[in-house]
């Protein structure tokens, strides 16, 4: 051991603790995030009050895309990408790769926005695919998303920072496993109402005892989603192929068929769409398309399909762009199936939790917010054995503010888009981020303004409890739907959104007036027992 001053080991100690702590909050930020984005879709489709009606995908296209594809460069024919977004809208981008100015390849073309029922083109952009505006429809479930994905961080900086936190969840979740001395008994832990710090300490136990096989997956699989492409790939390349990416690109992803660039009219999208949605091919329309080489001999169509109630995966398959024939099923990893392809498959499904539908999901959810309340009284126990030392004091109230206020300001993001969206849907980008951005310093004003932590948690309770009964109440108010047309239309999952919000305002609004709190518990807090002096102990 390394022989240091006692003010050199406070100091640091301090940066360590503070280190430590900060870590555990930035992965709560990941993991709350991450349990809302299980229902990103329901939450965009919340957040405009449902699909637009119309056929979509599903209906007659071809004539309104060849007419499109005769009003861009040519160029722009190399790849086009069509889907529907949370609106309903279709959004179809013709492109080609170039190399930015950087020297980094990027695409660039001209995005489309129509409308599901009509077609008509409710924007036209063109540019490079990272500098076009946001499609003000879905950007409330991409913000969501992005928080979750990078933090909103730059570039592949994001993504670095989450597949770390991920690694640190992975590690802290296996080392819990083995070490835990009571896996089984804890179980079937009864929080003990002695005390609060006792019941904390169980029911901080009890959680973290039914979620830490679920955060073993959690971490691992989404440490792999973040460095996958960031650095699984050079390193891949590095290691296996002497460095050579682009030998390591054709082994993964499998060798480019030879290219014939004599035109050949386009087949369209509508009979490969009800190829597609046959029981022997895909069994429903595609969530997504990909078109190779329009109007050229080696066209090439990719359907992408959502998982189906037979099958728990996301499947491609392959079209001829020319003939319509079917080529079969595209893996994710080179031309045929294999275990690897498979693995990467059962990753994606074990992170978002689609293997049984609604279910799963609401489990994944579940699930999600019992990790965030481990990691976040973990964080409150252990500032509780420090609670006497001034210097931990700001430590304590920025504990407080994160846990409370990332809910704060993701809710406030979600107020911002709806009371722009309804008026002037341009501004919904500016709004949304103005509306996280007021939810964050309004946590922190809360935090510094009350130094008793009961009187804290009480106030972000009341200010949480609000939030969400005014974000139902502002939904139905700029929506212009009440609750039984949205039924008649088919959006009852709009309608459950809404009432999900207002009951956990209730919950919240009720828990804040500390009726629980001075019910539960037998003794006071005031005066520690020996049972509370033992759990600071246990550390």
């Amino acid at each position: 051991m390394i022989k240091v001053a006692k003010n050199t080991t406070r100091r640091l100690l301090d940066v360590h603790g503070w280190l430590g702590v900060a870590l555990g909050l930035a992965l709560y930020v990941v993991v709350f995030s991450g349990a809302i984005v299980v229902f990103s879709h329901e939450i965009g489709d919340w957040s405009v009050s449902g699909h637009s009606l119309g056929d979509g995908l599903a209906g007659k296209v071809d004539e309104k895309l060849v007419e499109l594809s005769q009003d861009i460069p040519k160029e722009y024919l190399d790849e086009v990408a069509i889907w529907q977004n949370s609106a309903g809208n279709i959004i179809t981008f013709f492109h080609t790769h170039v190399t930015d100015d950087k020297g980094e390849p990027a695409e660039k073309g001209v995005r489309f926005v129509l409308d599901p029922a009509s077609l008509t083109i409710l924007s036209r952009v063109e540019g490079l695919q990272e500098d076009l505006p946001v499609i003000s429809s879905s950007f409330l479930e991409r913000f969501y998303i992005d928080l979750h994905v990078r933090l909103h961080a730059p570039g592949s900086l994001g993504l670095y920072l989450t597949g770390i936190l991920g690694l640190v969840l992975f590690i802290s979740a296996v080392s819990g496993f083995i070490l835990h001395r009571h896996l089984i008994k804890d179980i079937f832990l009864s929080p003990r109402l002695s005390t609060r710090l006792l019941n904390t300490r169980d029911r901080h136990n009890l959680a973290g005892t039914w979620g830490i096989v679920f955060s073993i997956l959690l971490a691992f699989t989404g440490a792999f989603f973040s460095f996958a492409t960031t650095l699984g790939l050079p390193v891949i390349a590095i290691t296996a192929f002497a460095g050579d990416r682009e030998q390591a690109i054709e082994t993964i992803v499998g060798i480019p068929p030879v290219e014939d660039a004599t035109p050949k009219q386009f087949i369209g999208l509508e009979k490969i769409i009800e190829q597609a949605r046959q029981p022997e091919v895909a069994g429903s329309v595609p969530a997504f398309l990909f078109i190779q080489h329009w109007g050229r001999a080696d066209a090439v169509v990719l359907t992408t399909h959502e998982p189906t109630d037979d099958n728990m995966f996301f499947t491609t398959h392959k079209f001829d762009g020319v003939t319509g024939e079917y080529k079969g099923d595209k893996p994710r990893f080179g031309n045929v199936p294999s275990t690897g392809d498979t693995l990467v498959g059962l990753m994606g499904v074990l992170h978002f939790g689609w293997f049984a539908g609604l279910l799963s999901r609401i489990i994944w959810l579940s699930l999600g917010l019992a990790t965030c309340y481990v990691t976040l009284t973990g964080l409150q126990l252990w500032m509780q054995r420090r609670e006497k030392d001034s210097r931990w004091q700001s430590l304590s109230r920025l504990i407080s503010i994160v846990g409370y206020g990332t809910p704060i300001a993701m809710v406030g993001a979600a107020m911002g888009f709806l009371m722009s969206y309804s008026v002037a849907a341009r501004a919904v980008e500016v709004w949304t981020v103005n509306g996280f951005l007021i939810g964050i310093a309004l946590s922190f004003a809360i935090g510094l303004l009350y130094k008793s932590s009961e009187r804290r948690e009480r106030t972000f309770q009341q200010i949480t409890g609000l939030q969400l009964i005014s974000l139902s109440l502002i939904h139905t108010v700029s929506s212009g739907h009440n609750w039984s047309e949205l039924l008649a239309n088919d959006h009852g999952s709009v309608v459950a959104l809404n009432i999900t919000f207002l009951i956990a305002g209730m919950i919240l609004l009720f828990l804040s007036t500390g009726v629980m709190r001075k019910s539960n518990y037998t003794k006071e807090n005031t005066t520690p027992t020996t049972a509370d002096k033992m759990v600071e102990a246990e550390g």
